[in-house]
């Protein structure tokens, strides 16, 4: 392996394909990113299944509550974990609807990918979610938007109040206690307030509810929040540096622990 970690020599290149085998066995989540995603489209998520014939097959990929709007040919970013460190690599989607067996008597559809000639470090601040659970407790507030106008929604009203569980530069995951999953409608408008441990810093975002389930063993419903850049997405880059800099620091720590 050289310097930048990247696996691309004669030698590494068997690197980079232990490294997909073992995703593969461990049906290790992927995440898929066009480039140039001038539109914030958000990524999708897939299952790794197996390497064959130069491509590397994945569970049809998802954005929850939304068709991922991936085409065949496109050239995407994947980023994949194994063994707590995070890689990723460049590829193009060769299929939409490739059949794969994966026993005698199952087969499904998914995607196939070119397997990709380079595998690189993932950046600590890429889009998979860190787990904040037994970190210090991260209280979030969430304030409806009830108005087509985000500026008209007001945080004096009583928030929802529930703990921050993970989070990442696109999105988090909340636990509110004693909250029916019924309450909350997919795509509804939220902004979400906390403050960053050990900091005077205080985020607002503005989120959109994607997935509300239920937690029994706790009676909360986990809620997945996306990011939406507002009131741009200059302003919202520079919002969640704070955000980005507690991310980090958790993800040295889980690593020592590791």
């Amino acid at each position: 392996m050289g310097s930048t970690g990247e696996f691309n020599t004669a030698d590494s290149v068997d690197e980079g394909q232990k490294l997909l085998d073992e995703a593969c066995a461990r049906n290790a989540v992927i995440e898929l990113h066009r480039q140039n995603n001038h539109q914030n489209i958000p990524a999708a998520r897939g299952r790794m299944l197996m390497l064959r014939e130069g491509l590397l097959f994945i569970a049809e990929p998802q954005v929850i509550g939304r068709e991922s709007r991936l085409i065949k040919g496109m050239s995407i970013e994947a980023y994949f974990s194994v063994s707590g460190s995070i890689h990723c690599f460049t590829t193009t989607i060769e299929s939409l609807h490739a059949a794969i067996r994966l026993n005698e008597s199952k087969k499904i559809l998914g995607y196939a990918l070119a397997q990709p000639a380079k595998i690189r470090p993932g950046q600590r601040r890429s889009y998979f979610r860190t787990s904040l659970i037994g970190e210090d407790p991260v209280t979030a507030h969430l304030y409806p938007v009830a108005s087509v106008d985000p500026i008209q929604c007001s945080i004096e009203d009583s928030p929802l109040v529930g703990t921050l569980v993970d989070g990442s530069p696109t999105g988090f995951g909340v636990n509110l206690p004693n909250i029916a999953p019924s309450r909350f409608r997919l795509y509804d408008h939220y902004f979400i307030s906390f403050n960053i441990p050990e900091t005077t810093a205080r985020l607002n975002l503005l989120v959109e509810t994607r997935q509300a389930r239920e937690i029994k063993s706790i009676c909360a419903t986990r809620l997945g929040l996306l990011t939406i850049p507002w009131p741009n997405q200059r302003e919202h880059t520079l919002a969640i540096q704070p955000l980005l800099q507690m991310l980090s620091d958790v993800q040295r720590r889980q690593r020592r622990v590791a």
